[in-house]
């Protein structure tokens, strides 16, 4: 098999002689081509007929190169590492490839087969969602007049999968033929003389029991050689384990392939199985070696699923891993025609008995600059567009709140604060795991948006967090429908948040009281201690409940206008609280 990159620039006799049509002589698949070289925009996979090569392609994201910062001329390579230029590891099958030599051979193959398993869930969800947007986007061949599931890729997959989901069944079909086998036929022993010693007879050829091949069992050998074909060919990820049984060579999986042998074979053998496992795996087989029949040469496989912009894919993929779609569709589709990629709720930060609305979106380039400018202003504008939303919901229309979405506190006029995130692919040589998000947050964080210094309950004071997640992690978990990361993830964004605002912010609880209005006569009335104090704490005031009788004071750390506004609040409210404490900062709980 053979992988590219997406936009990586290749020799003119890398692309060309490989992606034009044998027959038509023309693009298998649109590439381009400028100073620099040849590069395809197109992400996924397909299978190509031309005449250089027969055979399935993958095209990758560009995450996965990156600058070797050894390399005098900076070249990009695999995850950056020296030595494995995309030009030297584009054919798996050749000994000679610099991952093969380096005993990483299945590397390549296994991302591509999760690649391919997440697109074609890219495509079952766009149009389980009408997404009619992003179906218009994938570029699709299907053999066999646009049937599906009947390419190679599908076929060999379905197979893979089925040894994982019964590999036990195997073992037990040939342990029970095998019962038996080589006990001893006395009947046909007996028929031969006996060698006598001292007047006991003793037979020295004996007859063994040799049951004919099992039925089941030429099924079972015809299924382990096609994988290890498949494993052998091209290097997918199969573990094969201990085989008790003969198998059929590679060449000769091929020759069945080439000739319609299998597809003979399948028929011959039809109608023999009745146990549902083995009539299901006869299905697969038959599938496998029916539609990877190449007939004869004038009716290539033309099979294609990929997609130029790879970016509404990892929208999806991360969408799928955190975000709420079913419930919150109208919160995602905002009225000024703004589209929200990931929104979900979940505990506020500030009080744990009410909720908010987490917002993020997904940016798949992962190249090393801040964001900024447009979607920095896009990002701000989705969390104020929710802000007002509720307020228009909560507070105006006062409609019900069961799920107590607090977004104000209408005592302090304080506004709760906004969670509200980047998503960015990450891919690194040291973090090579299907299995593990590594969510984390980035080493570059964008800028708070606000119109005051130290006003963090301000309606205009919008934080913004970025994460990283495994892109590897990422394809495997969508293509294999493991959507159950998201408790974890939401946890991990949520203490991360936490942990940003105690460092950034000294918070403070109080208990206060009201200020005593007096003459020289005595006490008039008493001015409530919010509308006494509301310049001083405006934007720095917060209450976690309508029913709390304690007040949340924040400054910031790190500014020198936060640092004067506590000094200033710690003189003027020294005599105004009845419990709790201004000197003394409190901790945010998870």
């Amino acid at each position: 098999m053979l992988v590219y990159f997406e936009g990586h620039r290749y020799p003119k006799d890398l692309v060309v002689p490989y992606f034009t049509d044998r027959d038509f002589n023309e693009p298998v698949v649109p590439y381009m081509h400028d100073q620099k070289g040849y590069y395809l925009e197109y992400i996924g996979y397909i299978f190509v007929t031309s005449e250089k090569y027969s055979g399935p392609v993958f095209i990758l994201p560009k995450s996965f190169l990156a600058v070797d910062v050894s390399d005098p001329e900076k070249r990009e390579t695999l995850l950056g590492e020296s030595g494995l230029l995309p030009e030297q590891i584009f054919d798996t099958d050749k000994d000679d490839n610099v991952l093969t030599l380096s005993g990483r051979e299945t590397f390549l193959p296994e991302l591509s087969l999760w690649l391919f398993r997440a697109m074609v869930r890219f495509r079952e969800d766009c149009k389980k969602e009408k997404d009619h947007e992003n179906l218009e986007k994938l570029y699709q061949l299907t053999p066999q007049d646009n049937s599906r599931d009947r390419d190679f890729l599908s076929t060999a997959i379905r197979l893979i999968d089925f040894l994982s989901d019964h590999r036990n069944l195997f073992t037990q079909i040939h342990k029970i033929n095998n019962s038996g086998r080589a006990a001893i036929d006395w009947n046909k022993t007996i028929r031969k003389y006996p060698y006598i010693k001292e007047g006991k007879p003793y037979y020295l050829d004996l007859q063994i029991k040799d049951k004919a091949i099992n039925i089941d069992e030429e099924l079972i050998i015809l299924y382990y050689s096609v994988l290890r074909y498949l494993k052998d060919k091209f290097h997918f990820p199969i573990t094969l384990g201990d085989i008790p049984y003969e198998l059929l060579s590679p060449s000769e999986i091929q020759r069945y392939l080439d000739t319609g042998v299998g597809k003979r074979k399948m028929r011959d053998i039809k109608g023999k199985y009745f146990r549902d496992d083995l009539r299901t795996l006869w299905t697969l087989l038959d599938a496998f070696f029916t539609f990877n029949y190449s007939r004869d040469d004038k009716c290539p496989r033309k099979e294609a699923l990929a997609v130029k912009e790879f970016d509404a894919v990892f929208e999806k993929m991360v969408d799928r891993l955190i975000g709420d779609t079913s419930k919150l569709a109208a919160l995602k589709n905002q009225k000024d025609g703004k589209l929200i990629d990931h929104i979900y709720m979940d505990k506020s930060l500030i009080g744990k008995d009410s909720n908010i609305y987490y917002i993020g979106d997904s940016k798949y380039y992962s190249d090393s600059h801040d964001i900024e400018g447009v979607p920095l202003y896009k990002q701000f504008t989705y969390a104020r567009n929710a802000i007002q939303y509720n307020i228009d919901q909560y507070y105006l229309k006062h409609k019900a709140n069961p799920n107590a979405i607090r977004y104000r506190d209408k005592d302090t006029e304080g506004y709760n604060v906004t969670p509200n995130f980047f998503v960015r692919p990450k891919i690194k040589s040291d973090t090579l795991d299907f299995d593990t998000p590594s969510f984390s947050a980035s080493d570059n964080q964008p800028k708070p948006n606000k119109h005051f210094e130290d006003r963090l309950f301000d309606r205009d004071t919008l934080l913004l967090r970025e994460y990283e997640i495994n892109l590897i992690f990422l394809i495997a978990a969508y293509g294999s429908y493991e959507d159950h990361w998201a408790t974890s993830i939401r946890t991990t964004i949520r203490e991360d948040m936490l942990q940003f605002l105690t460092d950034t912010y000294n918070f403070f609880k109080i208990q206060p009281k009201d200020i005593p209005v007096t003459t020289p006569t005595g006490k008039l009335f008493d001015i409530p201690f919010l509308n006494y104090f509301h310049n001083l704490l405006a934007g720095k005031v917060y209450k976690e409940s309508d029913d709390s009788t304690d007040l949340i004071l924040a400054f910031e750390k790190k500014t020198e206008q936060g640092k004067l506004d506590l000094k200033e609040v710690q003189e003027d409210l020294h005599d105004a609280i009845t419990g709790g404490s201004i000197t003394d900062p409190i901790e945010l709980k998870p």
